[in-house]
């Protein structure tokens, strides 16, 4: 054996003895690599007002479909909803679990009220809910909080919150899920903040910031929902002291009208800032990628859009 073979023999013996190698395996397969993975998250807030002319109400089959198929389209993992209501989350044929039936790998927790009343049950206008692929992850636990208005509180209880939380009625859902390839958890939250006319979406921003650290403390968290505040607002300053926003795209996602409830496509603008209201934020993780989904469907020869707001979609990386 020559010196010169046992030099370079020796050389790599040494690099292979200090160098890294991963072995990597599909994603969801037990056993993958520990280096970190990528969650296509989603929020979508699906409005279901009322005021649209039968064609184009959700308990048109058009519309329905076109409304799974919004979901369809952003092929994620975890989608955040808000302004759920009875007709959205129950068993009928226009459940939102029905028309999206065809998504397989979906488990959803639909059923999370938002309003508050005295001696009723809390109804479901305005509810927030989330869909996940259960294939790729399993959620531990699950429940939601109603949001102080006014206050540094938030409340479990219908009768505190409508005695204290104040109108209108906001909840957080909050979810703990782990990766099923590698046992990874993670925090969701999904929230629905005031409008700048009703008030408040200042001081619950503060409060979903601090629910979130005692909930979730040093774990991985996402943020999803329609915050009703755009960038620079007051609100989205609070939100981002606690949360990263990955988003620097000037697109806007709520339509320009306020009063038709049904919305032709061309009314989605695209240069205005000031309509992102729609947010995906995250902590100890990292968000990137932005982009909107726009389905539509046919009515008096005209292509509309489902809901006044579009699917807003990212990729959460994870270390």
């Amino acid at each position: 054996m020559s010196r010169l073979y046992v030099f370079l023999l020796a050389i790599f013996l040494v690099l292979s003895c200090t160098g890294k190698t991963v072995v990597e395996t599909p994603d969801d397969t037990p056993g993958g690599t520990q280096e970190g993975f990528t969650l296509t998250v989603a929020t979508y807030n699906v409005l279901k007002p009322e005021g649209r002319r039968t064609e184009m109400s959700m308990a048109s089959f058009d519309v329905s479909q076109a409304l799974a198929r919004s979901v369809a389209e952003t092929k994620a993992d975890i989608i955040g909803f808000n302004e759920l209501d009875e007709t959205l989350t129950g068993s009928g044929r226009y459940s939102l679990s029905a028309s999206c039936k065809s998504i397989v790998n979906y488990t959803w927790s639909l059923e999370w009220p938002n309003d508050v009343h005295e001696f009723t049950p809390p109804g479901y206008s305005y509810a927030n809910g989330f869909a996940f692929n259960n294939k790729k992850l399993k959620l531990e636990e699950s429940g939601y909080v109603w949001l102080s208005k006014e206050d540094d509180a938030w409340y479990v209880k219908p009768s505190s919150a409508y005695l204290r939380s104040g109108s209108p009625e906001r909840t957080c859902i909050w979810a703990r899920m782990t990766r099923k390839a590698s046992k990874k958890e993670f925090w969701l939250f999904v929230t629905h903040l005031p409008t700048s006319s009703q008030g408040g979406a200042y001081n619950m921003a503060a409060v979903v910031n601090r629910y979130a650290a005692q909930k979730a403390g040093d774990a991985p968290a996402i943020l999803t929902g329609d915050m009703n505040s755009a960038p620079g607002s007051a609100a989205y300053r609070r939100l981002i002291s606690y949360w990263k926003d990955g988003n620097t795209a000037s697109w806007g996602t709520l339509s320009g009208s306020s009063t038709k409830y049904y919305y032709p496509a061309d009314q989605f603008t695209t240069d205005r800032s000031d309509r992102r209201i729609d947010h995906i934020m995250t902590r100890g993780c990292t968000a990137f990628d932005y982009h909107t989904v726009v389905v539509t469907y046919i009515a008096d020869g005209q292509a509309w859009c489902p809901s006044d707001h579009l699917p807003v979609v990212a990729t959460v990386e994870f270390d």
